[in-house]
């Protein structure tokens, strides 16, 4: 007599099945979430770094472009280059003739977001909670050169450089004109935090530190020296 073994599985084999098909599904899952926290990861890399970059190169276009007018025959209070530790303003070319330039960080008024000139896609429900926010944008404004000879603010608008900077992170510093930098280098450079003198300085030393949600006192520093052009180009002639 022979005897059939009933068709199906075991209550045991069942259990064995449903652990191991739970062990692999769960190394999926892992691996999957994994990925997708690297993904994550990298892209607020990515764009820290191409926001770095985009501020990089619009202090160095601006800077390197200005230009020094003297309006002392007609308007005596001008200033040319007026720098501060926490900001800076200057005449610069631009593909719409010179413009006053003035870089800074801060936040904007809620109620005139429409008439500015946004530079970076940011959630307005920031501005509104404004007190609270350990961060601030670095700002650029614009004006024509007759408003800002003549105090107006006709043709005057403001474009975000960068968003997302630690609070009072943004620092400047002014380096005044040296003309044995040949021997010394750029290590006998002496800044200064503050520029009043006439004409314009030889170079502009900017940095800030981008806020990491992640690690708050820490950041992504931007640390940037930019010789202003019309000022190296008056140092290559005299040599």
């Amino acid at each position: 007599m022979i005897l059939m073994r009933p068709k199906g599985f075991t209550l045991v084999e069942l259990l064995l099945g449903l652990a191991i098909a739970a062990i692999i599904g769960t190394s999926i899952y892992n691996m999957f979430w994994s990925a997708m926290k690297l993904d994550d990861k990298l892209r607020h890399v990515h764009d820290s770094y191409m926001e770095l970059l985009m501020a990089d190169l619009g202090l160095t276009h601006d800077l390197e472009n200005a230009v020094n007018l003297d309006f002392s025959a007609s308007y005596r209070d001008a200033v040319i280059f007026d720098g501060q530790k926490d900001e800076f303003s200057f005449l610069t070319q631009t593909p719409r003739g010179i413009k006053r330039v003035r870089y800074y960080s801060g936040l904007f008024d809620a109620g005139t977001v429409a008439k500015r000139m946004i530079g970076r896609v940011t959630n307005p429900s920031m501005i509104n909670s404004r007190e609270s926010l350990p961060v601030e944008f670095l700002l650029r404004q614009e004006s024509s050169l007759s408003d800002w000879l003549n105090e107006g603010t006709n043709d005057t608008s403001v474009q975000i450089v960068a968003a997302g900077l630690k609070k009072e992170s943004f620092n400047c510093q002014y380096a005044p004109f040296m003309k044995d930098l040949h021997t010394g280098g750029s290590k006998a450079i002496v800044y200064k935090d503050s520029w009043d003198d006439k004409g314009l300085p030889m170079a502009v030393s900017c940095s800030f530190i981008l806020y990491d949600t992640q690690k708050p006192q820490e950041g992504l520093m931007f640390k940037r020296d930019i010789f202003l052009a019309p000022v190296v180009s008056y140092y290559h002639e005299q040599q």
